[in-house]
Formats: C-alpha cells, sequence, structure tokens
C-alpha cells in the first residue's frame, strides 16, 4: 500500500522499483498527496501508469501518474470536468488535463481539491 490507498495491486510495487531514482521520490510524494485525498481511493498500474479510483471503477478511473523523459505528472481521466481557478491544468483533449508533478507539489492543497473534485464527477461525461 502506497500514499494512503487501498488496494496496493500486484504490479505496483514493481512500477515502482522500475523508476529512475532521479523521478522516483517525486512520484512517491505526488502519489502519498493524491491519497490524502479521499480514504476510498484504489490504486493500480493501468495503461503503464500508477493510476487512481473509487469503488474499483477502472472504467471511470480518476488520475494517474504518468512518467515520461520529461517527468512526472498527474494526469486527470476527466479534467475538463474540474473547476481549477488556479490554472494548474493544462490540455486541450476533450476530457484529460494534466499537471507536472512539480506543480502539483507546489500547489498541494489545490491538487487535493482537484483530485476530490475527480471523485465527484468520476462518472459525469460532457454533453
Amino acid at each position: 500500500m502506497t500514499g494512503g490507498t487501498r488496494g496496493g495491486a500486484p504490479g505496483v510495487q514493481e512500477w515502482l522499483d522500475g523508476l529512475d531514482a532521479s523521478v522516483r521520490s517525486e512520484v512517491e510524494e505526488l502519489s502519498t498527496l493524491v491519497g490524502t485525498a479521499d480514504p476510498g481511493l484504489e490504486q493500480a498500474v493501468k495503461w503503464g501508469r500508477l493510476t487512481f479510483t473509487v469503488r474499483a471503477d477502472w472504467h471511470h478511473w480518476l488520475c494517474g501518474i504518468a512518467v515520461t523523459k520529461k517527468g512526472a505528472k498527474l494526469v486527470f481521466h476527466k479534467g475538463a470536468l474540474l473547476e481549477d481557478p488556479q490554472r494548474l491544468l493544462t490540455g486541450t483533449g476533450r476530457y484529460v488535463r494534466e499537471v507536472s508533478a512539480g506543480v502539483a507539489l507546489r500547489h498541494a492543497e489545490e491538487t487535493v481539491g482537484l483530485v476530490r473534485m475527480a471523485v465527484v464527477h468520476q462518472t459525469d461525461m460532457l454533453d
């Protein structure tokens, strides 16, 4: 179990172990931050990233931590539906929005708020 979330599913530790040391600590810190948003969060490695949901609803996953050559980022499945007064989220896709790990960690309170909103909007769809 990592970051206070339930469901330390097989593969999570292996995924973390496969990360470069330069990004792993940031990913673990971000995972812990996400885990504080809701005690019912579950995590698993899905689609090549550490992914979070509630009620085992992986079809409507909330957010995930992705690692690219540019670093780690927190990706919101339905980020376009989230209120973001601090303008932390970037992206222009129909649903997906993201925030770099560095920005998310510097704006911890706002990031936790985004995760909580994602829980509320988990099954919402755009018109």
